[in-house]
């Protein structure tokens, strides 16, 4: 009764949520090496923990203390190895010693003057309060990624100082990251503006009243911004990619939008996200909805897009550029050799379906390709930045045979340059990473690999120490095939050579 009764409290709390802009105007990161001292999973000495801090929050709820404190939503992404020692109140304790130590380092450093771990102890309690009624985990649906939301009580004569701030914990003995992020709770929605049914499509305020920014990557090469969200309503994170529309009206229909066979770009976008929403796909990231905006007498489109990351402490990466740099750079040749047929032949069934789908891939690159864990463990990738890199066709079939073997023979060549990053990703910006395949095309094999070879010890540092281009050989010789468009005239026809890897010696002679 007492947890339904939490839960539903919980529930307010989110329903009055909302309002000001979501953005973080202040990175603090802080790195802790203290080990976290974690209670072993005896039940009944957790449940004593509990009613004993159930009862000290009742206390405090119930004391003249309470008016001096306002209520902190903390959302915290964790990083961490799996065990099996009862995870639940393991990563409650967890989140507790994390809040307390961001706090802590942020007060002691900037703000109040405490000099020794002694003079903070006798203050914490009048200046914040952490309760364990009061966080739950839970799990990424779309990674193997740990998540937390908390509501904490921090003292109102420093609670700004704490409002839209991201703070990072790290433990590095135990390969453990804790990434915090900060928020007032009580705000209010926009209110919603009645709107008629033939503009229904329009969602007024959608965006603000749904989700928490918890970061923001603006493009303005691509005119898009990309936000790192939380939505209360599901307790998920996602993205949330916002496009300027600048050639539709804003007094645009919903005959306009659904039934136009406009040539204008912005309705090619929207037809895009109309179809991406129904695939469903392991290795095409996942679109949930889309909906327009009109916002300062601008039209936008939103979608809301699977959330992907790689979950890794040693790095977080997001795309198979970064994946591949790493974490495929340092792996022994026959672990690398496996990664890398397991992820291109997945990449080739993503494609494969965008195919079948009648949408055709304009700008595969690794910087697209998201990665992340299936719920097994093993690697999963993800076509990715489909609002950008995707035309739709009404029929493939019409179109000119000369422009579809193009597209076939362009997805063949992409897939050269991705496995040649695979194989071993050099830093750096992708004009620099460009003249790399450049140079593959125009070189004979043997003088390419030999270069490659002198490039690698100067430039890449975190490669296998019995790293040589030598010993791909006949993976560089596949992507020289790719690139050159000699061998190959359809993605099957990749995917069954690369199965049938065993054999290489035969088929690329």
């Amino acid at each position: 009764m007492k947890k339904q009764i939490y839960r539903e409290i919980l529930m307010q709390q989110f329903n009055n949520m909302m309002d000001s802009k979501f953005y973080i105007e202040d990175v603090f990161v802080e790195t802790q090496n203290e080990k976290l001292e974690i209670p072993n999973a005896d039940k009944n000495k957790i449940m004593h923990t509990l009613e004993e801090n159930l009862k000290q929050k009742n206390d405090f709820l119930n004391s003249e203390d309470y008016n001096n404190f306002q209520q902190l939503l903390v959302i915290s992404l964790i990083t961490i190895n799996f065990s099996n020692d009862d995870p639940f109140f393991r990563h409650i304790t967890m989140v507790v010693k994390a809040i307390r130590k961001a706090i802590k380092k942020r007060l002691t450093q900037e703000i109040i003057d405490l000099q020794t771990k002694q003079e903070f102890k006798i203050q914490q309690s009048s200046l914040f309060r952490i309760y364990y009624q009061d966080i739950n985990i839970g799990f990424i649906t779309s990674t193997q990624q740990i998540k937390s939301t908390a509501f904490i009580f921090v003292n109102k004569n420093i609670f700004n100082e704490f409002v839209n701030k991201r703070m990072s914990i790290e433990q590095k003995d135990q390969q453990v990251r804790l990434t915090l992020y900060f928020f007032d709770i009580n705000i209010q929605k926009e209110q919603q503006i009645q709107q008629d049914f033939k503009n229904q499509f329009l969602r007024n305020n959608k965006f603000k009243n749904e989700f928490i920014v918890l970061n923001e990557e603006i493009d303005q090469q691509k005119q898009t911004t990309t936000y790192h969200v939380y939505k209360p309503m599901d307790d998920q994170i996602y993205f949330v990619k916002r496009i300027q529309l600048f050639n539709i009206p804003l007094d645009v229909t919903f005959q306009d939008i659904f039934n136009t066979k406009s040539s204008i770009q912005d309705f090619f976008k929207i037809q895009e996200a109309r179809t991406l929403q129904r695939i469903s796909h392991p290795n095409i990231i996942r679109l949930y909805e889309w909906w327009l905006e009109i916002r300062n007498y601008q039209l936008f489109l939103y979608t809301q897009i699977e959330y992907c990351i790689y979950p890794g402490y040693i790095s977080q990466s997001k795309n198979l550029l970064s994946y591949s740099y790493f974490y495929m750079n340092p792996m022994p040749q026959e672990q690398k050799s496996k990664l890398i047929n397991e992820i291109l032949c997945q990449i080739i069934s993503g494609l494969e379906c965008l195919q079948k789908k009648q949408i055709v891939h304009g700008d595969l690159k690794p910087e697209s390709i998201m990665v992340t864990k299936s719920i097994t463990g093993d690697i999963q990738v993800m076509l990715a930045d489909l609002n950008h890199s995707y035309s739709c066709y009404q029929d493939l079939q019409k179109l000119q045979t000369k422009d579809y073997m193009e597209y076939k023979q362009q997805c063949l060549y992409a897939l050269g340059v991705l496995l040649m990053h695979l194989i071993l990703t050099f830093p750096g910006e992708p004009t620099l990473r460009n003249n790399y395949v450049t140079k593959f095309q125009n070189y004979d094999i043997d003088d390419s690999l030999s270069e490659f070879d002198k490039w690698a010890q100067k430039s890449v540092k975190n490669k296998h120490k019995e790293f040589s281009f030598f010993l791909y050989k006949r993976y560089m010789e596949l992507a020289k095939s790719l690139l050159k468009k000699q061998q190959f005239h359809e993605l099957h026809e990749v995917r069954t050579f690369i199965q049938n890897n065993k054999q290489f010696d035969h088929l690329l002679v």
